[in-house]
């Protein structure tokens, strides 16, 4: 009786052995599948480089290294230069293939230029201590270069379109709708206003110009000719409306009535959202909250989500309501091509 307990115990051992040999025999026969790498064609941009008076052709992403340190600090957290990586790419493209105001004969030809009040602003690598004379310059290049490279072929779309991402160095405390800075354009749902936390410790937060009267006043005939004053500042000058976001959308300056704009583009200041006081009669001192024109992206508000622990996609999509994160479409690579045979 013993005996045969031996038997089938030995018996059940070897099924079990045989068993899992199979099993071990079938997973080596279908070993896993190597990991698949996408290697995205590598886009070329014609580039007029205004500093020097020539045209360029660049890799994208090399002239997007000199984009991002030239239009954000390169001590920002990693998350908010890749924001601005994909935002500067997404800036580029879309002017690139003809949207949003490009006009490539004032490019003589070139997709963008490196005229900031135009396009984007762009460095060379050399240009950097410059730039940032106490920077070190091998470290913040190099962190530059790793946002771009990090966030490689990534743009922005908004229901399928390339959008046109509007940035700015600090919103104040919340951005601006778009129609509100340029009157022409209808409202886009990606640019509109939101409130923007954490930018007060930034130097750019608070301005403060002082204005005599006799400047306003100089100023002011330049431009208009017509304009009638009345008294001092204290009497000629008033905030008649404002925007949603808090900033002067109209004021009173004598006899007329000026966009906050115009106003803010008149006297060089910093932003429309701006408190005026009299310290005397005819003189006047603005506070101005922020620094640019407001609409989209703060780059300020940017860092701060970034030191949250906010990554870039979630950056992007805070300050561009709606949009989509995806690799640049063939027909835009196509585009790029085409341009480049003519």
């Amino acid at each position: 009786m013993k005996e045969k307990r031996k038997l089938l115990l030995l018996l059940a051992c070897v099924l079990i052995f045989l068993m899992l040999t199979r099993i071990f025999q079938k997973k080596d026969e279908n070993p896993p599948e190597p990991e698949i790498i996408v290697t995205l064609p590598e886009a070329e941009i014609v580039v007029y480089n205004t500093r020097d008076d020539i045209i360029q052709v660049m890799k994208l992403d090399d002239y997007l290294v000199g984009v991002v340190a030239a239009e954000m600090e390169a001590w920002f957290s990693m998350e908010a230069l890749k924001a601005q990586a994909i935002a500067a790419r997404t800036y580029a493209l879309g002017r690139a293939v003809g949207k949003y105001g490009s006009n490539m004969e004032r490019h003589f030809g070139a997709h963008v230029c490196t005229d900031s009040t135009h396009c984007q602003a762009w460095i060379p690598k050399e240009m950097y201590p410059i730039w940032y004379p106490k920077a070190d310059p091998e470290e913040n290049w190099a962190r530059v270069e790793q946002a771009v490279h990090e966030t490689s072929g990534l743009i922005l779309t908004y229901e399928g379109e390339i959008i046109n991402p509007m940035y700015h160095a600090n919103s104040g405390g919340i951005t601006e709708d778009v129609e509100e800075v340029w009157n022409s354009v209808k409202p886009v749902p990606y640019l509109q206003s939101v409130y923007s936390e954490g930018e007060k410790d930034y130097s750019s937060f608070e301005k403060s110009v002082v204005l005599s009267g006799e400047k306003v006043r100089e100023v002011l005939m330049k431009e208009y000719s017509e304009i009638v004053f009345l008294g001092p500042v204290s009497e000629d000058v008033q905030v008649i409306q404002f925007t949603g976001s808090d900033r002067v959308k109209e004021i009173r300056i004598g006899s007329i009535a000026i966009p906050g704009t115009k106003f803010r583009e008149l006297f060089g200041l910093s932003s429309t959202q701006m408190k005026i006081q009299f310290i005397k009669d005819d003189e006047m001192e603005i506070l101005t909250y922020g620094f640019g024109h407001g609409v989209g992206m703060s780059q300020c508000g940017a860092n701060a989500l970034a030191q949250k622990g906010k990554d870039c996609s979630y950056i992007l999509e805070y300050y561009y309501t709606g949009v989509e994160i995806v690799f640049i479409p063939e027909e835009i690579l196509s585009s790029l091509k085409t341009d480049r045979q003519k």
